[in-house]
């Protein structure tokens, strides 16, 4: 129902008109999600219910998301969510009302690792997340790139437009930005992976891009999944994100979620350069110890 709504709007008829074909590949998904949903009323095919995905922005979530939503069996479906609860990247339990008990889901978050979030997750037979994060320098430059192209709305937090100051200045203002909110972030995972055993699995940005068949594979293991490598590879090649970012971002409402991308180049390193002088000495004073923790670095001599 959200999807045919959707595509009423008015800003996506005319993207309809130039290309019926995605509405087609949405139509076709909602029919095969309705028509496996009713087989597996009778029968039962993986053994945990929901994938779940819980990705610092700009760390490939997308990827992981459009990989795993080649899975068969496995469907994105409607979340809704209250807006002051979403926009602070937080859950209810109204996200899982379309989820059905005895079907399979694909579910692409942000999620924050507070326990009220990890009750009611668990709450919903989530038994198991993924999290995916990157080296923070190359989130500062992949956000300050992503809202310079797509500007967020004034009312919405972190709203700055970047199109009025130099890019010296804006990534100053991005990496501020990451350093107040990414690293609790993160850390806050690390500690709910260590108080619920082989309740999370990390996956590092970097490990991905750089051997998406191997990382895909410890995924699929981790939630008792297993595709021969012929399959692996398809869905490799199926993802690997041929259209830019504008392409992709105007594809994307008409697109079922599990296929939609917004996913960028994916390059490893970009801050060697893009960052300034500034920049580095920017970096190292807010997130320096931060990277040396996560691994990204020994020392602060970078």
């Amino acid at each position: 129902m959200m999807f045919f709504l959707k595509i009423l709007y008015p800003k996506n008829i005319l993207k309809i008109i130039k290309n019926p074909k995605l509405v087609l590949i949405s139509i076709r998904y909602i029919i095969k999600r309705i028509l496996f949903d009713f087989i597996f009323l009778f029968k039962k095919k993986y053994k945990y219910k929901i994938i779940f995905l819980a990705g610092m922005p700009m760390s490939a979530t997308t990827l992981v998301k459009n990989m795993f939503g080649y899975v068969p069996g496995y469907f994105t479906r409607y979340m809704p969510i209250p807006f002051d609860i979403e926009v602070n990247q937080d859950i209810s339990k109204s996200a899982f009302r379309y989820c059905p008990s005895w079907s399979y889901t694909l579910v692409k978050t942000h999620l924050n690792p507070k326990e009220s979030n990890i009750e009611i997750i668990k709450k919903n037979k989530v038994e198991k997340v993924i999290v995916t994060y990157r080296d923070l320098r190359d989130v500062a430059i992949a956000r300050y790139n992503r809202l310079l192209k797509f500007p967020k709305t004034e009312n919405e937090k972190d709203y700055f437009d970047y199109k009025t100051i130099n890019k010296e200045d804006g990534l100053e203002h991005s990496i501020l930005v990451v350093s107040r909110e990414f690293p609790e972030w993160i850390f806050g995972w690390f500690k709910i992976a260590e108080k619920y055993k082989n309740f999370v699995h990390f996956c590092k940005f970097e490990d991905l891009i750089t051997n998406r068949n191997f990382e895909f594979k410890k995924m699929l293991k981790f939630y008792d999944l297993y595709l021969n490598d012929s399959e692996i590879e398809k869905i490799v090649e199926a993802t690997k994100g041929k259209k830019n970012m504008e392409e992709n971002m105007k594809n994307f409402q008409l697109l079922p979620l599990a296929y939609a991308s917004n996913f960028r180049s994916g390059k490893i390193g970009s801050w060697k350069d893009e960052f300034t002088s500034k920049n580095k000495n920017t970096f190292k004073k807010n997130l320096g110890n931060t990277l040396i923790k996560l691994g990204y670095e020994k020392d602060l001599n970078w």
